[in-house]
């Protein structure tokens, strides 16, 4: 008989990369799956000795242990503490770690033939969906729909919080541009004015492009509003796009609805957005701007 444990999946990362593994924390809860999130589980670790309550959890109470790979995860105390307990399991129980990388970091102990998922190339939703198919736990729409070729899969609309996704998306856009402009020759900035989230460019001394984001839309509490200029900002409370957040039946993920009507497209009014495919977008923009592309 298989041995039962507490948790489907124990997810062990860094906290730079909390944004991203969150969300597939939050998709695979709303799938049933027993996840072991450390921000789920506050009130049962308050007081407890956390290093010996880690080590349980990660050697022996989860059915797999994804580990999210980075250079912020690599040389962190407590991702070493839980992945040393995981390495543990892992020597009787082969398979067991479940490793994805944000970027090409080596983790010591980790056999580099190991098979992992490159998330560069995965959304959250994404990730938690091979979760899913790893577990061979189907949500019960899908259960249904295999059972019978003939019943239809409704795609509806899923719920999210419009404010915190605006605030995840600022959050989101900043730490992955900070990632790109690192190493090169392109200095980033950010910083807070005027209830406005101000993120600058600069090469050799000079802005090549600005953007300033503000939560809220034209008609609305929620969504973002846009600024833009290429080169230096000009002190104006003026803006040229404004976005919501709506569900996309399609692809069945939220998108940014982008109305614009001066700043990125140059023409195009109305376009949909993933969260990758709008840092995309605004990173060939950033790169046309240093290229003297206009």
């Amino acid at each position: 008989m298989s041995k039962e444990y507490d948790y489907d999946i124990a997810l062990s990362f860094a906290g730079e990369d909390r944004l991203y593994v969150e969300k597939v924390a939050e998709f695979l809860k709303t799938k049933n799956i027993r996840v072991f999130y450390d921000q789920f589980e506050e009130a049962r670790v308050w007081g407890r000795d956390l290093v010996a309550y880690f080590d349980d959890i990660y050697q022996n109470r989860a059915s797999y242990c994804v580990i999210f790979i980075s250079e912020h995860y690599a040389p962190k105390a407590w991702p070493k503490m839980e992945r040393k307990s995981a390495f543990a399991r892992a020597l009787s129980d082969d398979g067991y770690i479940l490793p994805v990388k944000f970027d090409n970091t080596e983790i010591p102990g980790l056999p580099p033939t190991v098979h992992y998922i490159n998330l560069t190339q995965k959304t959250p939703a994404q990730l938690g969906e091979l979760i899913v198919q790893k577990l061979k736990k189907l949500p019960i729409s899908q259960a249904i729909a295999s059972g019978n070729s003939s019943f239809r899969r409704p795609k509806v609309a899923k719920a999210f919080d419009p404010y915190k996704e605006s605030q995840n998306w600022i959050d989101y856009l900043i730490s992955e541009l900070e990632k790109r402009t690192k190493d090169s020759e392109i200095s980033f900035t950010n910083f807070f004015r005027d209830s406005k989230q101000c993120l600058r460019f600069v090469i050799s001394g000079k802005p090549i492009y600005s953007i300033n984001v503000q939560l809220g839309g034209f008609h609305c509490d929620h969504g973002l509003t846009f600024s833009y200029a290429r080169g230096e900002m000009q002190m104006t409370s003026g803006y040229n796009a404004s976005a919501e957040f709506e569900w996309d039946k399609e692809r069945e993920c939220i998108v940014l609805k982008l109305n614009d009507f001066s700043a990125f497209s140059g023409g195009r009014a109305e376009q949909n957005f993933t969260q990758k495919e709008f840092l995309e977008y605004i990173w060939g923009k950033i790169c046309d701007a240093s290229e003297g592309k206009y």
